[in-house]
């Protein structure tokens, strides 16, 4: 039973590194795209000018998201995730989003008031 018990685990951890190198090894395209999904935390909603400040739930960083009119973005979190196509008015502060978004033409940094860095998207359709 230990023998059994100790071959298991090992094979195990022969998986999990297997895995986890394929993992390292995978091209990174997903950087080089100018199109990706972003899913986190409304953590600001300017109405006026249809931007709001996201923070990624991945990978941390911050994004001022812009969103034109007729943008497809969906609540995963918060009052209107029902919503099969919620209205812009309908996001709030602290809701979960996702949206497909692309990057604008490089990578523009905008620096908040707090000192923080933010990367500028537009939302797509």
């Amino acid at each position: 039973m230990k023998r059994i018990t100790q071959r298991a685990i090992a094979l195990a951890a022969i998986t999990m590194i297997a895995f986890s190198s394929l993992a390292m090894a995978a091209p990174k395209t997903s950087r080089a795209k100018k199109e990706f999904t972003l899913y986190g935390r409304v953590l600001q909603v300017n109405k006026e000018a249809r931007r709001m400040l996201v923070a990624d739930q991945w990978s941390h960083d911050l994004y001022i998201l812009e969103v034109p009119k007729g943008a497809y973005i969906k609540i995963t979190f918060g009052i209107y995730q029902q919503q099969a196509f919620p209205e812009f008015w309908q996001i709030h502060k602290n809701d979960r989003i996702l949206a497909r978004v692309k990057r604008t033409g490089g990578e523009h940094l905008a620096q908040l008031e707090d000192g923080r860095q933010a990367i500028v998207v537009t939302a797509t359709q």
